[in-house]
């Protein structure tokens, strides 16, 4: 499959899923789909395809589907950041109180991390003309999924013992994304292992 449709296939299915969960059997209005639920596909979008990328055996295809997943995120971060208050983001911030929790603020620090490690992976890549290098930075991967892991770990805990609260029994995009950023982990941990 080519990098382009492999994005596609990725954003569609994200997509369709938060739309399903959040607003069809959640209680998030129509009206945020352009903006908050979008956000939440292209998070997962691009988590997806920078573990598929770091399984691409041909240095253009790994290229190419690891910059897909660096735009998406890209655009997380920044929707994210335009978005960022009680109204959207309640759990993250102390009842009654503009301040962050404990949790929040460790979450925030685990995704900031992974960006700035995304971001060295993003100029590594371009620097050497289309990711030449079949690891570009060692270990420098891993230690992005393992943030990406605290990253959404850290945010949707709380939630994911209690599936009788999970709209249509569908679980959080949080768990979701954490069980997907470990098994990338556990699989490029073999690969790095098995080629010793």
């Amino acid at each position: 499959m080519s990098a382009k449709k492999l994005t596609l296939l990725v954003f569609i299915i994200s997509m369709s899923y938060v739309i399903l969960r959040y607003h069809f059997f959640g209680d998030i209005p129509l009206s945020d789909i352009p903006a908050f639920l979008l956000n939440k596909a292209l998070a997962y979008s691009g988590l997806l395809l920078l573990g598929f990328a770091g399984l691409q055996s041909r240095s253009s295809k790994r290229h190419k589907v690891g910059m897909a997943a660096a735009y998406f995120l890209l655009i997380h971060v920044i929707m994210t950041i335009t978005l960022f208050s009680p109204e959207y983001f309640s759990k993250f911030f102390i009842e009654d109180s503009k301040r962050l929790t404990l949790f929040a603020s460790l979450s925030l620090l685990c995704g900031t991390l992974a960006f700035v490690c995304l971001t060295h992976l993003w100029r590594v890549s371009i620097n050497t003309r289309k990711g030449t290098d079949l690891s570009l930075v060692n270990g420098l991967g891993r230690l992005l999924l393992i943030l990406v892991a605290g990253h959404t770990g850290l945010m949707g805990f709380k939630g994911w013992f209690s599936p009788e609260t999970w709209p249509g029994r569908l679980p959080p995009l949080t768990l979701i994304a954490f069980v997907t950023a470990s098994i990338f982990l556990w699989i490029t941990h073999k690969r790095k292992h098995s080629n010793v």
